[in-house]
């Protein structure tokens, strides 16, 4: 049905949805809802002693083909993320084709990361993370970050990345073995998103952009995907690179495009999250950060209620922050 072109795009996503909301979340979780740069976003957390709220972020942009996927499907998803790295999970709304094509996501994105700090937020704490299409986003999000100046996130993370449009553009993708993603679907869904826009662009196409200066990736890829050449190529332009970023990959070799979302339901998934989260954690980790010494926060998650988000205020406006909360 994804791939049949009389089915309504309406229909298409809530199926997306329904595949991804399969994803079971683990016992011990908050879910909650804010808007940041004007955007929502769905916050995931963990509801234990031991979780310090806001030490560390995961900006995780949802898949879906730039066309389908929510934010709200994927929480589920988030919170065994967020229990695999020990981290805060934000998943961003982020507009949709053919609706809004390139660059409207990507631009509206950079408008996230640009607030993050007036919510107590601090850029080295933060990791940029997603999947398929999202995971694209991540890079691209990452090469405008650098370029506009911005201080730089920790780490990324790519889960079956899709990383250049030219080879559906060009109907050139290898349909591979995977059960359910082929180069059709693949190409209708870039051709929407590109619009009048040359596909080489590294906004749209990150592969081809500069990948010198970007903090460490973590890269997980399956042998069965359409897309595990796009991951495959991503490395080999990193050999010899000067400036290339520290590389963390793993190839799941019987696996499909984007098993990670069955967490919860499938062991091996449940083991891929895990590695993926504990080391993107690690690569925090390896950061020296710690939280903003001008800001106090004043926000506090009430499950389903929204408000997690509010921006900080200065610390010389506040007696204590104790007085604040």
């Amino acid at each position: 049905m994804l791939d049949s072109t009389s089915v309504a795009l309406g229909t298409k996503r809530s199926i997306v949805d329904r595949v991804v909301s399969l994803s079971r979340a683990p016992e011990g979780h908050v879910y909650d809802f804010d808007t940041l740069a004007g955007m929502s976003v769905q916050y995931v957390t963990l509801d234990a002693a031991s979780h310090q709220r806001g030490a560390s972020t995961i900006l995780y942009l949802h898949g879906g083909g730039t066309v389908a996927g929510s934010a709200r499907a994927y929480r589920a998803f988030a919170a065994n993320l967020a229990q695999a790295s020990g981290m805060d999970v934000i998943i961003p709304e982020y507009p949709l084709a053919p609706e809004n094509p390139y660059p409207s996501a990507l631009d509206a994105l950079v408008e996230v990361y640009r607030e993050l700090p007036q919510h107590g937020i601090n850029y080295a704490s933060v990791v940029l993370a997603g999947d398929s299409s999202g995971a694209g986003l991540a890079l691209a999000l990452a090469m405008r970050i650098r370029e506009e100046g911005l201080d730089s996130p920790a780490a990324i993370g790519l889960i079956s990345p899709w990383l250049d449009m030219t080879v559906d553009v060009e109907r050139r993708r290898d349909p591979n073995n995977d059960p359910m993603l082929t180069p059709s679907m693949i190409t209708s869904w870039a051709l929407p998103y590109i619009g009048r826009h040359d596909p080489a662009d590294p906004g749209i196409s990150p592969l081809l952009g500069d990948l010198e200066g970007l903090p460490a990736i973590v890269i997980h890829y399956s042998g069965n995907d359409p897309l595990r050449s796009d991951a495959e190529a991503f490395l080999e332009s990193l050999v010899g690179l000067p400036g290339a970023p520290r590389v963390v990959s793993r190839e799941f070799p019987d696996m499909w495009h984007g098993f990670h979302l069955m967490a919860g339901r499938m062991g091996v998934a449940d083991d891929a999250v895990l590695e993926f989260g504990e080391t993107l954690r690690s690569l925090v980790l390896e950061e020296e950060f710690a939280p903003l010494a001008e800001v106090v926060p004043i926000n506090r998650p009430v499950a389903e209620r929204g408000g997690h988000l509010r921006p900080v205020i200065p610390a010389s406006e506040a007696e204590t922050p104790t007085a604040q909360a």
